[in-house]
């Protein structure tokens, strides 16, 4: 009875986020903003499942799947180092800058998820031609691309995510695919965007 709430708590609130993103452990190999080494600076499964309540301030879990008021199985929530970001992208203006969410984790039986409700309050963020882009192409894999490669695919997701014509977006091809904008992302000395990584999901 128990995983049976679980699973139908997990799609409400799934279904509540304007896009999510697993948090979990990348193949080392993949190539990425940290030189080749992946998601060194995600956090790892076993770093998520660490030992807490996930209580916020209002006293209620944070990680409440169940809504039994014990909060979930997920431990405390992943603190991201220090200079890393993850962001939601909810508007891409053009190829030179898009609004974004700070995207925030939340528990389900799957583990972490990172997303933002299309509500949340966003920001613009300069996207400069030197970005340094990696989109996501399977679990733990990423390929580089250049800025006009990354601003179609963010444009392209976008579109296919808020159900646009696809008369008027073509839609995204193999190697690469949607998985709701969600970017872990660096910025430089000027507060541009200096490297951008797509986070896979399922």
């Amino acid at each position: 009875m128990t995983s049976t709430r679980r699973a139908f708590s997990a799609i409400a609130l799934l279904a509540t986020l304007g896009g999510v993103a697993a948090c979990g452990p990348e193949d080392p190999s993949a190539d990425g903003p940290t030189g080749g080494s992946g998601s060194s600076a995600a956090p790892s499964a076993t770093a998520s499942r660490t030992s807490g309540s996930g209580e916020a301030g209002s006293g209620d879990p944070t990680d409440d799947v169940d809504g039994d008021g014990k909060g979930g199985d997920c431990g405390k929530p992943p603190v991201l180092p220090a200079g890393l970001l993850k962001l939601k992208i909810q508007l891409m203006r053009d190829s030179g800058g898009f609004e974004a969410a700070e995207a925030k984790p939340h528990c389900t039986p799957n583990d972490w998820i990172y997303g933002a409700d299309e509500n949340d309050p966003t920001k613009h963020y300069v996207l400069p031609k030197t970005v340094k882009a990696y989109l996501a192409t399977g679990p733990g894999q990423t390929k580089q691309v250049d800025h006009e490669q990354l601003a179609l695919h963010i444009d392209r997701c976008h579109a296919q995510e808020i159900g646009a014509p696809t008369d008027d977006y073509p839609k995204v091809e193999a190697p690469f695919g949607c998985y709701n904008n969600v970017y872990e992302v660096t910025l430089n000395a000027q507060g541009e965007v200096d490297t951008m990584k797509e986070i896979w999901s399922v």
